[in-house]
């Protein structure tokens, strides 16, 4: 009896232990270490409003573990509080072609106007000797994927500038000698290099790239003028978007009797290569207007101005998108698997499908346009003067390596779509 009085005890024990409270998981730890890291990402990715959340997160978790807030966050910061600032206000480029080429390959597929860039084993002789002592100040030893070391000469072969360390040398050429000029340049603080100078026809406006702290990240350009006496430039002038960007932006050239110029950057770039853009047009701040605001477009708009990034402009008009409404019934033709073939935008089964096609059908009305610019360029090679022939070789190939790649690029665009619709 007193075995069973037990049981029962234990009995009504069990619903009592049964009702105790689930203990919730904790949240997972984020380190600041992972904080900052997201914080970077979000900035390379141009979300600033969410690098700016991560960043506040790491301060917090620094005061939390009473720990110094390092200088470098402090300057990721401001870059991401100027960078905001530049995205609302970003000019409109007109991109009229890009290529993704290998840094060790610039110096050799470098677009060359009426002043010309020179890397060290291409300079002039008489120029050379000089030159060559100065470009030695700005090697750095621990990099292998920076741009090469560019000097520049103006159309007429009379004036060099040429990178030097921290600053800028300019050379005048006097007789069969160059000459160094007493120029005095401007420091921007914290510049450890300066980079790829380029002064305009007007023999008065001087593009370079910098390392600095007060720019947005690695290298960015910056914009300066002589003064009336001739002896000094004004203070540097840090350019906004899309010259500028988080990641490298190392080159902006514009020749103005030709109309044309070229903005090179490893934005968006596997590490080793570098975007080379092809612009038409002169940029808006050199007449010193805006070049526009981008609330005033939709987000993908607005992202495409800031960052360059699938911007394609022919005859100063961006490549036409059909709409989802005009498409279905218009005709098309791309051969899926054996013998099936779509002929209209109808025919796809999925909209991702759809979508991938879209882009490779401007990828494909870019490579025909690009492959007729291709062959107007040969062309005015074979009747080009020999001196002419040099500027129109390296612009032929320039255009021929991007053409290689936006024929692989267009190729597994294909494929996507195959996959899309269910070919594996």
């Amino acid at each position: 009896m007193r075995i069973r009085s037990i049981l029962l005890a234990l009995l009504l024990l069990v619903p009592l232990c049964s009702e105790a409270k689930d203990v919730k998981p904790k949240a997972p730890v984020v380190t600041p270490e992972e904080l900052l890291k997201e914080a970077l990402s979000a900035y390379h990715a141009y979300q600033f409003e969410q690098a700016t959340t991560a960043l506040e997160k790491y301060f917090t978790a620094l005061q939390r573990k009473r720990l110094e807030v390092p200088d470098s966050a402090n300057v990721l910061e401001a870059q991401i509080a100027r960078a905001e600032r530049m995205y609302a206000s970003a000019d409109a480029l007109h991109v009229v072609d890009s290529a993704l080429v290998r840094i060790s390959q610039l110096s050799e597929l470098l677009p060359q106007g009426g002043g010309r860039f020179y890397s060290e084993h291409q300079l002039p002789d008489g120029l050379s000797s000089v030159a060559t002592r100065y470009l030695h100040q700005s090697v750095d030893s621990t990099s292998s994927t920076e741009l090469p070391l560019f000097a520049f000469v103006d159309a007429l072969t009379r004036n060099s500038i040429v990178p030097s360390g921290g600053s800028l040398t300019w050379l005048a050429k006097a007789g069969s000698a160059w000459e160094r000029q007493e120029i005095e340049m401007k420091s921007l603080e914290g510049a450890s290099r300066y980079l790829s100078p380029f002064l305009l026809e007007d023999g008065m406006t001087l593009f370079f790239s910098a390392k600095t702290s007060s720019g947005l990240g690695g290298y960015d350009l910056y914009m300066t003028r002589l003064t009336e006496q001739g002896n000094s430039f004004f203070e540097p002038t840090l350019l906004g978007m899309p010259y500028n960007s988080p990641f490298n932006d190392y080159l902006l050239a514009y020749h103005e009797a030709e109309g044309w110029g070229i903005l090179i950057s490893d934005r968006f770039a596997p590490e080793g290569y570098v975007h080379v853009y092809r612009f038409t047009g002169r940029p808006a701040f050199l007449s010193g207007s805006k070049g526009g605001e981008t609330s005033e477009l939709s987000p993908d708009e607005a992202y495409r101005r800031a960052t360059l990034s699938g911007v394609l402009y022919t005859d100063g008009e961006v490549l036409p998108r059909p709409t989802k409404g005009s498409r279905a019934k218009e005709e098309l033709f791309f051969h899926l698997q054996g013998s099936t073939i779509y002929r209209y935008w109808s025919d796809f089964k999925t909209e991702a499908g759809r979508q991938a096609f879209e882009s490779a059908e401007t990828l494909r009305r870019d490579l025909l346009e690009q492959r007729a610019r291709l062959e107007r360029l040969r062309s005015s090679w074979r009747q080009a003067r020999p001196e002419a022939r040099p500027i129109l070789r390296s612009e032929i190939q320039l255009l021929e390596a991007a053409l290689t790649q936006k024929e692989a690029q267009l190729q597994s665009q294909l494929n996507a779509v195959r996959r899309h619709e269910g070919v594996h």
